[in-house]
């Protein structure tokens, strides 16, 4: 199976308040304001699908059946959890929902985000696809390695057990360990690349 085929199965804030105390000043502990939540349209992961498809057939490497709707699904759940993306996922949904010649390049018969050159547009909607993967993020909270069972491992910036093996670029990490065999960890954008 190509890694194409593979990818497709597949802040909180703190803020100091004043203390109330005489001379408390700043001192007191920071407060955890609400998680951020998403201002991203779900609505726009069907044209981000259309055009993966469209490029895909375009680069000779057409997607197995039912794929294009799979890819779809992995970016609408990965909405929920945007936050926790690197790089710049409103960018990257706003670039693919848009048809562009230049959103995609081929490289070895296979798309690759491009995003006209813009990194961070391209990283934070692979990351979409990563969070909704349950191949990439299973939804089995972990802290450690040991906390997932054989064959996953813990990421550390989600909090999940992924495949060790899985296609999980744009995926949020910290470090190398963070990301399946064959990536690392993009320190700057946050994000599993490939090696």
């Amino acid at each position: 199976m190509n890694r194409l085929a593979c990818a497709v199965s597949l802040c909180l804030l703190a803020c100091g308040t004043p203390s109330s105390e005489p001379g408390g000043g700043d001192d007191a502990p920071p407060v955890d304001a609400p998680p951020v939540v998403s201002q991203l349209d779900p609505a726009k992961c069907t044209p981000f699908a259309q055009s993966f498809a469209m490029a895909a057939a375009s680069c000779g490497s057409p997607l197995p059946a039912g794929a294009q709707t799979s890819f779809e699904g992995f970016c609408k759940k990965g909405v929920a959890g945007a936050e926790l993306c690197g790089g710049d996922p409103a960018a990257g949904l706003a670039c693919f929902a848009s048809a562009d010649a230049n959103d995609w390049v081929c490289q070895l018969g296979e798309p690759y985000p491009a995003c006209n050159g813009d990194l961070a547009a391209a990283l934070g909607a692979l990351c979409l696809i990563a969070l909704g993967n349950p191949q990439c993020a299973t939804g089995i909270k972990c802290e450690y390695d040991a906390d997932c069972s054989n064959g996953l491992k813990c990421n550390g910036a989600t909090k999940q057990c992924m495949s060790k093996t899985a296609y999980c670029i744009g995926l949020p990490c910290q470090y190398d360990a963070d990301c399946p065999q064959g990536e690392t960890c993009n320190g700057a954008e946050g994000a599993c690349i490939g090696e």
